[in-house]
């Protein structure tokens, strides 16, 4: 199974311009009148944003955490070059070194710094 996109709603054009700051470029955009918002497909040539824009929807939950969506995560090649572009601290687990920032609307992003696999001595 693979991923086909994630959906995403934001409340303003800053969302797409934070989505458009990791890389991702817009492919396509409607104003749906009937629904009174617009969709926006967003891609990096690997994953699809699908986001729609309508600032009518509730804010997000986040102190503490709702159900449903946590968070995403995305890989960027050099993580140092990430955070000193939005200043922010990494951090380092087992699985290598990342840190995490908020959209313009709260929805916490995870970004990992991409890490070669090891398939010797698994």
């Amino acid at each position: 199974m693979l991923l086909n996109h994630i959906a995403i709603i934001i409340s303003s054009e800053k969302g797409i311009e934070f989505y458009n700051s990791l890389g991702f470029e817009i492919i396509s955009r409607e104003e749906r009148k009937e629904q009174h918002d617009e969709l926006i497909y967003m891609s990096d040539g690997i994953t699809t944003l699908e986001i729609y824009k309508d600032k009518t929807h509730p804010k997000r939950v986040s102190n503490p955490e709702a159900y449903g969506l946590r968070h995403l995560c995305f890989e960027v090649n050099n993580i140092d070059e990430f955070a000193s572009k939005f200043n922010v601290f990494v951090k380092e687990d087992k699985k290598g070194k990342f840190t995490f920032v908020n959209d313009p609307d709260g929805l916490p992003i995870e970004i990992r710094e991409t890490k070669p696999i090891n398939l010797v001595g698994k």
